[in-house]
């Protein structure tokens, strides 16, 4: 899955909760933060990035035709890949 140029090798999907864990690392996060749209980006060391849990991915693939991500540099994209991600889930 990806935004952008952002990879995250590490998905899970949370299906009764509606929630989507992407991981870029396996870091130890060390502070987070919510963006505008409710999801929640974890940072590591040198205050890089090192996930993110995204909220309501179905219903906003619903809603929208598609899941938009903030990313930190502030610019929302779409998370191509999501569709996938919550299609695994057993």
């Amino acid at each position: 899955m990806r935004a952008g140029r952002i990879s995250f090798p590490e998905v899970s999907y949370d299906a009764a909760s509606d929630v989507l864990y992407a991981r870029i690392s396996a870091s130890k996060p060390l502070r987070r933060e919510k963006t505008e749209d409710g999801d929640i980006w974890s940072y590591g060391e040198d205050d890089h990035p090192i996930g993110v849990i995204v909220m309501e991915p179905r219903a906003r693939l619903q809603r929208d035709g598609a899941v938009y991500l903030i990313v930190p540099a502030g610019d929302r994209l779409r998370l191509q890949g999501v569709e996938a991600a919550m299609r695994s889930v057993v």
